[in-house]
């Protein structure tokens, strides 16, 4: 877009482009010199910029706030052109600062910096952050957002989320950032918050004293974020204290409660890291540094967790897809096919109803209906007793859900409106991760008296069926038969009744 010589107005003024200095996550970046007196700046052009009207305004928002950030640790804003003239690429002047960015100022490094010297960086930039917060939350802090001038360490590209947002809607991701940097909530599109950017500056300053990320090299950033404890950072550079270490662990909790409430805060919990202890640094250190081990025990646990929700999450999605794909949508095709044989004055209907966590259809014909739904079974669907064991002790006894031998996966029911129904149950394969049906239809036995009333065959509901799941082939009040079932036995059934 822009070329060496070329000239640029901002806000009546005349700059010259001097020299190309590289291009960055969302657009080139210039060495630009005033025409009159020679003072030197940063130009970015931003190429991802997606222009409508309010992807617009939220940039000029963004940008007249980001203007008022004035702080000795952040870059300053001078002018803007907005994008909606020649050139139509909205570009910002910036301070430009002489040292390049701190990301460059890392790899340069060839042995660990000194305690000292990180805590130095880390308060300019707790000052920066501080001074940007007041304003906005950043939402894309990385090494290559912070720059260096004359040894200051200034904050830069707040303000630029947006255009960041529109960088990556093509990918994976969705949400905004930098994946290395982004806290865990971020990937849920939480309400961005300034324990948002605590979390990334938490792994920037692991980074600094590390001279690599907590998490490594990763292909699935968003699975290390939820999931993965990074090592002490006091035993990897030795000069580190575990206080020190205390506190970048805590901006990098998972949880954002878990995380300060200010920058004050963190900026105090350093200072009093770096104060003399006296006779008694060792054991103050010992106790930080079991202190930390425990975090980290606790951190794996909830990463433990995480990993298992989201396990159970994807197996979930394939279960729901296995019900509407081999349950839903020949009942859909069903129903279409009855509709354009019927006419408009005899119309069969079917739509998704809520049913708490359950899915949850409901078929309308006339004045009758029936529903339809399925329930993937979780920790909550297994027998619990007490009793007695082969030493007598009352232990808690768990018994889950099993079918001919196999693990339940999932269970559902299929009710008219004159509470007739069977049950749909789905069993572990062998062969893959899609189960197998099974249709179980209930009817008393010669063991009940009809005591209850119900209409023959019935369904049972969730709660009945973690109990009654269990009978099948056993004398008791209800026969349950069983068979392997396929599509066409739901829409038989539902055709009978309708």
């Amino acid at each position: 877009m822009f070329r060496v010589n070329d000239y640029v107005s901002i806000d009546g003024k005349e700059y010259v482009v001097s020299k190309f200095l590289g291009q960055g996550g969302m657009g080139n970046v210039f060495l630009i010199e005033d025409k009159e007196n020679g003072s030197r700046f940063a130009l970015k052009t931003l190429q991802y910029y997606i222009p409508d009207d309010n992807n617009h305004r939220s940039l000029i928002n963004e940008w007249e706030k980001a203007r008022r950030i004035s702080h000795k640790n952040t870059i300053h804003y001078y002018g803007f052109h907005d994008g909606l003239s020649e050139p139509n690429t909205p570009y910002l002047l910036m301070e430009y600062a002489n040292s390049g960015s701190l990301e460059n100022f890392l790899k340069s490094q060839t042995s660990f910096l000194d305690e000292d010297t990180c805590l130095n960086i880390f308060h300019q930039i707790i000052d920066g952050m501080e001074a940007v917060n007041e304003v906005l939350i950043h939402r894309d802090i990385k090494p290559d957002n912070i720059f260096i001038d004359d040894g200051v360490f200034k904050i830069a590209d707040f303000g630029l989320a947006k255009i960041a947002e529109e960088k990556t809607r093509s990918k994976t991701f969705k949400g905004w950032g930098t994946e290395p940097y982004i806290a865990p909530e971020a990937y849920r599109a939480e309400t961005n918050t300034i324990q948002m950017d605590m979390y990334s500056i938490g792994h920037v300053f692991y980074q600094i004293a590390a001279l690599k990320h907590a998490f490594g090299e990763q292909n699935n950033w968003e699975y290390a974020h939820l999931t993965f404890v990074p090592p002490l950072l006091n035993e990897i550079n030795k000069t580190i204290s575990p206080k020190v270490a205390f506190v970048i662990n805590k901006l990098m909790s998972k949880k954002p409660s878990a995380r300060y409430t200010s920058w004050d805060c963190v900026r105090k919990d350093l200072t009093d890291s770096a104060k003399n202890t006296g006779n008694h640094k060792a054991a103050i250190n010992n106790v930080l540094k079991n202190k930390i081990s425990r975090d980290q025990e606790r951190d794996k646990e909830l990463s433990k967790q995480q990993i298992q929700s989201q396990e159970q999450q994807r197996k979930n999605k394939i279960l729901r897809f296995q019900f509407n794909n081999e349950i839903i949508s020949p009942i859909t095709d069903f129903i279409n096919d009855f509709n354009n044989v019927s006419g408009s004055n005899a119309e069969m209907k079917i739509s998704e109803v809520t049913r708490g966590t359950d899915v949850a259809y409901k078929i309308f014909f006339e004045t009758k209906f029936v529903d339809i739904w399925f329930h993937p079974l979780t920790e909550s669907d297994v027998l619990k007793r007490y009793a007695n064991d082969i030493w007598g002790h009352n232990r808690l006894h768990i018994t889950k859900p099993t079918m001919m031998g196999k693990s339940v996966l999932a269970w559902g029911g299929v009710e008219c409106s004159d509470k007739t129904g069977v049950n749909i149950v789905l069993v572990h394969s062998e062969s893959d991760e899609y189960g197998d049906w099974y249709l179980l239809k209930n009817t008393h036995s010669g063991f009940s008296r009809n005591s209850d009333d119900r209409t023959e065959p019935f369904a049972f509901d969730n709660d009945e069926l973690v109990t009654e799941i269990h009978h099948i082939g056993v004398m008791h009040i209800y026969q349950l038969e069983t068979k392997a079932l396929e599509a066409k036995d739901i829409v038989g059934f539902i055709s009978n009744y309708l």
